[in-house]
């Protein structure tokens, strides 16, 4: 099933965009990855994250975000769309 996340993230200045974005393309199944930067202050960076592919568990990439030292604020969107098997004929 193709799901996607749209996620509201508190980061410090490092790591950067680009690492996280790279490790959440690392997850089983994630074929996209955006991050919009909303705020950027003194100490942290706010950050609009998009993650989509097949099958993806919003745990696992609450778990690398924290692993990193991002705190997931929000989940402002989920979507899920069910695969269609289109060789078959009715």
């Amino acid at each position: 099933m193709r799901n996607e996340f749209y996620l509201d993230v508190l980061k410090p200045h490092n790591p950067g965009s680009d690492l996280i974005a790279r490790t959440l393309m690392q997850i089983e199944g994630v074929d996209v990855v955006r991050i919009n930067v909303d705020e950027l202050d003194q100490r942290t960076a706010s950050l609009h994250i998009k993650v989509g592919g097949y099958d993806l568990d919003l745990e696992t990439i609450t778990q690398k975000l924290e692993e990193l030292n991002c705190a997931l604020h929000s989940v402002d969107e989920v979507f899920y769309q069910r695969d269609f098997d289109n060789s078959e004929e009715i």
